[in-house]
């Protein structure tokens, strides 16, 4: 268990100015990550000083706060500031010598970040100076105009038994705009090189995208245009769990959390089509291309649509119906960007597949407008998972939100930054592997890269695409060879809707552990239930069931660059109590 210490008024005052405060993401990140956790006002932990993993997100320098910080430590627990220093100088040993807006951190050579390659862009950067000579410095900051400082970006150091730490950077900030970006009011500034002209009079969620052209892209090794190669928030967050796991091992505590996909599975495969132009003999090839495959894929489909042998072909085949909003002014009258168009076009996809409920939607060409608008739409209408997020140039493609996971989108502070009842799946690469929108090599790189860091390789393959390619072989040919090579690495393909229906499963459920004891409670009977045990040394736990819970796995792993033991579980609805011991247990 996790203990936050935040305060909700000071968000809540920041917000009533009209300001963002993004700092309870931090609830977002740790239940999609499996952590569970509690929230404390700074007077009620001083009090209270709750055993264990304390994080600081919002705290003010009072009297008695750095005192009772650094006796907590002292007493063996652990506390991690994250972005600001919180009155906690003489606890963190650093103090702050000025502010960085935006920033990239060079680790070095770094075990913290050992085998992350991305730029680790950031925002709202605490510069400090070290002062005491105990403390562990890590990491370097450059500027935007690219001056290095020698002001680090982690900093630990021991307090008697116990451990304190410190983030130097908004991560929760970084987080939000990165995956979501900023409103989408004009073109947005293209690349130096031309590989990226996202200025070209179509309003996109690229032209929103806060990554930068030149430190935040790579070349792959096949040498065609610089790209999004590495997944910039999901490296933070798996440097978030790296930092909480050494915490936990430095006072040895025993925790656990859940893992973010079902039997163990280390990453999910995702294949989407746009529909454009819905010819119907090049749809029957992309179904047989998918039978070929032996995938499920979804179909976000464009009015007006297919004919009626299409759709049930496509639900006979196990794959999923989704809607393409089309907001360019074209196929039909009705495709300007208004909610009144989006909503006709969905009513109209409905009405041609009765009784089938549609979740999902890509906007053709990936068009956006404004800020948030397009998630209340969302909202409104009952879709729950959206998939518009990506880059439509060859030289924006890859992790230009910087994730590949399913993430949460946030409001704006008149609604108090609250989070959507909507999930946002990025779009990585069109129609691979035709040269000018994605190689067979960069598509085969991004999926690894999605594998590395756990998430969707979500690849969109058009049906009017599937007969381009190349000279050796065509878009529905290396369709069929990268689903095949995506389950050789161990991903196993699902619709969006499967996506949506499993991230919204694992979220409600919590677990904890008391000394040998795994608490697991659930809104509901789930099979595959994954949970990571942070007991490295008993890799010999067996675990006995009732008939209530049925243990189908338990073997030592590595995730997030550190050693797990690995529990698959069914799990039913309500409470499950699992004991645990080196030798033998029962639930």
């Amino acid at each position: 268990m996790l203990h936050i210490v935040w305060s909700q008024s000071d968000c809540e005052r920041i917000r009533s100015e009209g300001r963002d405060d993004y700092r309870n993401y931090l609830f977002e990140m740790l239940n999609y990550a499996g952590y569970s956790f509690d929230q404390w006002d700074q007077e009620s932990w001083i009090r209270e000083q709750p055993s264990g993993v304390t994080v600081v997100i919002g705290a003010e320098a009072s009297e008695g706060w750095s005192e009772a910080a650094s006796r907590y430590c002292e007493a063996g627990n652990a506390l991690l500031a994250i972005g600001q220093i919180y009155g906690l100088e003489k606890t963190l040993g650093i103090s702050s010598a000025s502010l960085l807006n935006e920033g990239w951190i060079l680790w070095g050579d770094s075990l913290l970040t050992k085998d992350l390659k991305s730029s680790f862009h950031s925002f709202d950067a605490t510069l400090a100076v070290v002062n005491a000579d105990d403390v562990v410095g890590l990491g370097q900051w450059r500027s935007i105009n690219g001056t290095v400082t020698e002001h680090p970006a982690f900093t630990s150091r021991s307090i008697g038994s116990g451990t304190a730490a410190w983030i130097g950077f908004d991560l929760m900030k970084t987080v939000c705009l990165i995956q979501q970006g900023v409103a989408v009011l004009r073109d947005g500034r293209p690349s130096p090189d031309s590989s990226g002209l996202i200025n070209d009079g179509i309003l996109k969620t690229d032209d929103g995208s806060v990554l930068d052209w030149q430190y935040d892209r790579d070349t792959a090794p096949d040498g065609t245009a610089p790209f999004y190669m590495h997944p910039i928030v999901d490296e933070m967050r798996i440097l978030l769990a790296r930092v909480l796991y050494d915490l936990q091992q430095q006072i040895g505590l025993s925790e656990a959390q859940t893992w973010f996909w079902p039997n163990g599975l280390t990453a999910i495969g995702h294949i989407s089509h746009d529909t454009d132009g819905n010819v119907v003999e090049l749809a029957e090839t992309m179904l047989d291309k998918l039978a070929e495959a032996g995938v499920p894929s979804t179909w976000c489909t464009i009015a007006p649509g297919y004919p009626d042998s299409i759709y049930n072909r496509i639900q006979q085949d196990g794959h999923e119906i989704a809607l393409h909003y089309n907001a360019l002014g074209s196929e039909i009258p009705e495709s300007s960007w208004s909610e009144r168009d989006y909503r006709y076009q969905l009513d109209y996809l409905q009405a041609q597949v009765p009784g089938y409920e549609i979740v999902s939607n890509k906007n053709h060409y990936l068009r956006w407008e404004g800020d948030t608008s397009f998630y209340h739409w969302c909202e409104r209408s009952g879709v729950r998972i959206e998939q518009s997020k990506g880059g439509t140039k060859q030289g924006n493609k890859g992790f230009l939100f910087g994730t590949c996971h399913p993430n949460v989108p946030v409001s704006s502070p008149a609604e108090n930054n609250r989070r959507f009842n909507v999930i946002s799946l990025p779009t990585l690469a069109w129609d691979p592997p035709i040269p000018i929108r994605c190689t067979a090599d960069e598509a085969k790189l991004l999926l690894l890269r999605s594998k590395d860091v756990y998430g969707v390789a979500h690849f969109l393959f058009h049906p009017g695409a599937i007969l381009n390619g190349t000279d050796t072989m065509k878009a529905g040919d290396f369709m069929v060879e990268l689903c095949k090579y995506g389950r050789e690495l161990g991903l196993e393909w699902w619709t969006s809707e499967a996506i949506d229906r499993w991230v919204r499963t694992r979220r409600n459920v919590r677990v904890e552990t008391a000394e040998d004891e795994i608490t697991v409670e659930s809104d509901e009977a789930i099979q595959g239930l994954t949970v990571l045990l942070h007991k490295p040394d008993q890799v010999q736990v067996s675990v006995g069931s009732d008939a209530s819970v049925v243990v189908k796995q338990i073997k030592p792993i590595e995730r997030f660059g550190r050693s797990y033991v690995e529990l698959v579980i069914d799990v039913p609805q309500g409470t499950s109590v699992l004991k645990l011991s080196a030798e033998t247990a029962t639930v």
